[in-house]
Order: C-alpha cells, then structure tokens, then sequence
C-alpha cells in the first residue's frame, strides 16, 4: 500500500485460483514450455503440444523417473526443443513435429538447458556437464564434449542457465561457467568457487535475471538463496529456516515461479512434508500455498505446478493429474473446483504472562463483495481462538463480511473472554475477491478483577 493515507502499509489479495482447460489420459505434469506461440508439456511418459484454446496434441513419448522433466530450446537457429526425463534426452524438430531420442545421452541426462546455440545435459551421476554440436541438438558427442568437476570435491548435481552463465551446482559449493570461444567452449568464470551448494537439485528457477534455489553449506543448513550477480543471499528468515532444517527430507523440492500484479513469486513445494512455501520477491513475505481437501479438513501442498506464460495466460500444469488450467486471480477456485481456504494466523499475544481481557477484535476489510447468488452472497469470516498457544481451539465464530452493495459493514466479535497465551485465526472460503488490510483489538489486564481498556491494531 505504497499510498501515504493507506490504511495499513499492506493488504492481503487472494491467491489465484484455476480452471481447467484440458486433461492428459494419465500421469502428472512434468514440464512446461511456451516460446514463438507454442506451448510444449511433458505430463506422464507423453510429450504434448498444447494449443491456444487448451487442445492437446501427443508429439511422442519419453521416459519417466523420479525427477521431474526439463525443456529447452536453441532458438530460430536450431529450431529445436530439448526435452530431459528419465535421465534420457530428446531432440524435437520445430518443423517436422517429430520426436527423436538421443541415444547418445542414455541414462546421462538429469536435466537440460540452453546457452549461445548449444544444448546443454548434466548428468548428476558423474558430475560431467555434456554439450550438443552447435545449434544441433541430434548431434552429441559424449566422449569428448563434457566437461567434469574439478575444482572442488563435491559433484555437480544441479544446473541452470541465467543470463550469459552456467551455474553449475554442488551440494556444498557452486561455480559459474561462461562461453570462452574456445574449442569446448565453456570454462569457470574467473570470479571463482562459491561456498554455498544446493540442497534440491530441482529446486533452482531463474525469473527477471535472478537465480533463486534451496541452498546448503558444509555445516549442512538448508535456506533460500538469491542471486542477481556471482554472490548469493540468503532471502529465507531464521523462522523459516527452522521449518526446513526441521523437514525430515528436503532434497526432493521442486521450485516454480511467476510474476503477477507487480508481484514477483518463488514456490517452494516439499512432496515429502506436503507443503507448498511461497516467497513474494517484492515485499520479502513467506506464506504458505496450499489446496484445501475439506473432505479430510486439512491443507497439502499446492496441487498447480509448472507454471508458463503462454498466449498471454498463466498456464499450469498438476502436480497429481494430467489437468493443464489457466491461472488468474479472478478465478475462485482450485484443482478439481475445490473451495479455496484462505487462512491468516496472527502470533501468540502475550503480556508477561497475565491474564488479558479482550473487549472486542475487529477484522478490517473491503465489505459489501457478496456475489448476486448462491455461494458468497452473504460471504463469512470465520474466528478461531487458542488460549494455549496454538495447540487446541475453540469453535469457529462466524461473521458476515457484508452482503453485495453493504459497503459500511463491519466485522466484529465482542466479549471474547481471557487468556493468558492467545492465538487469533481468522479463515474465509466464500468466492469474493478478498481485501483485508487490519486487526483491530480492544483488550486490558485485570490485576483487581476489572479490565482496563486498551485498543491496539496490526496490519495485515
């Protein structure tokens, strides 16, 4: 809220919610590519190219494993796609639409990418960087084309192009390459080692220029990394970092990230803890992201995933099924048409341990969204208190955010009682678009049995 008058320096938007578009016979989605007015996937063993209007065409078929598919692209010089999956490369011709395995590349292809004409292929088990002829990506020759780590002990096990360098990531350190003009091309830029490793092999985007992953360092800390040039920061607060250190499994992360409306966003999705984290670049911000199964009334981890632009849409694909959606923030609803619970819990209030009385707690937001009909046409805040913390609550208390055209509504609760360690919840599920900019409490410490008023507020 960049206004001097604003009510609260800033205001919770809804996340996007997705419609689907088409869907695969079967398998997830892997890969996600849009460039020249294609859209290219990989969602199970197939290879599909998917059309404005959401039509899936079969393009071939590769192999699967446990990691996620890559796709790159040499340009209108080459023509061509490069696609990893399986630890196997394929080469796909623009002109022909015709998908072809690379044999020389089987079982040597983590991941792939692209830089000044070449198609570039890590193969994570021997730490060997491999590159196709140039612009050319049927052609690779593996016995002398590669490079293999060298300058420090831990193998490469992550790679991704950001501007005119290769990262090229170990657990522990990482190093940057650049194109040298010599025969094999490629050689380790002169800024030298750097201390910090990647955690996540899949867990390295690049968005804006910035290469952003799941960091590690020899003492064996996981956060979050960012780096515009050759020196890193850490954009992972030390709550969150205990979260991760915490996690009994961090190397199957996977990343995604996009930009929308004027926000910048880094997904972080653990399939092992069934937790999605999001980062808003601009504000600093971590949150979690997550689709709501209310049959078992409880969150997982974001079920969209694999995020393009494509024919000026967000495109996704899913995490579970073959479902290709279109993303945007006016859309209410997640994978499959689920309701979207949107959850802020404030941190524990506490006054030295005493009891604290609280008159009243008001949520401040825009009122008077309700749809004309059905579901959100008089759309409900939900309230729920914990007196201990966090571990139990009571039930949820319910208020109206305002039918449509009630714009003066407020959203109140009185005489909520005292405690010693309280926790307030709010939720809301109805299909409105959502503003909420503040709290407000009204609240006092009884040392002679009666309260004394106080009234505080908390932005959003």
């Amino acid at each position: 809220m960049e206004s001097l008058g604003a009510t609260s320096r800033s205001v919770l938007y809804p996340t996007p919610g997705v419609t689907e578009l088409s869907a695969a016979a079967s398998g997830p989605g892997r890969a996600h590519f849009f460039q020249d007015n294609r859209e290219f996937a990989v969602i199970g063993t197939t290879f599909y190219e998917i059309s404005q209007f959401g039509v899936l065409t079969s393009r071939g078929t590769v192999a699967i494993g446990s990691n996620p598919a890559t796709i790159s692209s040499n340009g209108d010089g080459g023509g061509q796609l490069f696609i990893t999956s399986g630890d196997n490369g394929y080469s796909y011709d623009l002109t022909t639409n015709t998908l072809s395995q690379v044999a020389a590349l089987n079982g040597k292809a983590t991941m792939g990418d692209h830089l000044d004409g070449y198609f570039l292929a890590l193969d994570a088990a021997t730490s060997k960087l491999y590159i196709s002829a140039l612009l050319d990506g049927t052609s690779w020759t593996t016995g002398t084309d590669f490079a293999q780590r060298s300058i420090a002990p831990d193998p490469w096990v992550s790679m991704k192009v950001n501007a005119r360098y290769i990262w090229l990531l170990g657990e522990q350190t990482l190093e940057v390459w650049y194109n040298t003009g010599a025969t094999f091309p490629f050689a380790p830029h002169p800024s030298g080692l750097v201390p910090y490793g990647i955690a996540a092999p899949f867990s390295a985007v690049t968005l804006n220029g910035v290469l952003t992953w799941l960091g590690a360092d020899r003492g064996g800390d996981a956060y979050v990394l960012r780096a515009a040039g050759f020196t890193p920061e850490v954009v992972s607060d030390y709550p969150l970092q205990r979260i991760l250190n915490g996690y009994s499994k961090i190397d199957d992360a996977v990343a995604d990230a996009y930009s929308d409306e004027g926000q910048t966003f880094y997904l972080l999705t653990f399939p092992n803890e069934n937790v999605t984290w999001s980062l808003s670049v601009q504000s600093g911000k971590w949150s979690e992201r997550a689709t709501w199964i209310s049959e078992e009334n409880k969150y997982t981890a974001w079920r969209p995933r694999w995020h393009a632009m494509a024919f000026g849409e967000h495109r996704m694909l899913d995490s579970e099924t073959g479902s290709v959606y279109r993303m945007t923030n006016s859309l209410t609803s997640d994978v499959g048409g689920r309701v979207i619970r949107r959850m802020r819990r404030a941190p524990t209030l506490s006054a030295e341990n005493a009891r604290v009385f609280y008159s009243a707690f008001e949520v401040d937001l825009e009122p008077g969204l309700g749809t004309a009909t059905g579901q959100g046409s008089d759309p409900q805040v939900m309230l729920r208190i914990s007196n201990d913390g966090g571990k139990t609550w009571g039930a949820e208390l319910l208020r109206s955010a305002g039918k449509m055209g009630e714009y003066t509504k407020r959203v109140i609760w009185h005489r909520l009682g005292a405690g010693r360690r309280r926790v307030f919840e709010v939720s809301v599920s109805d299909p409105i678009p959502w503003r909420l900019t503040a709290a407000y409490l009204t609240f006092g410490q009884s040392p002679n049995g009666r309260p004394s008023p106080r009234q505080a507020q908390s932005g959003a």
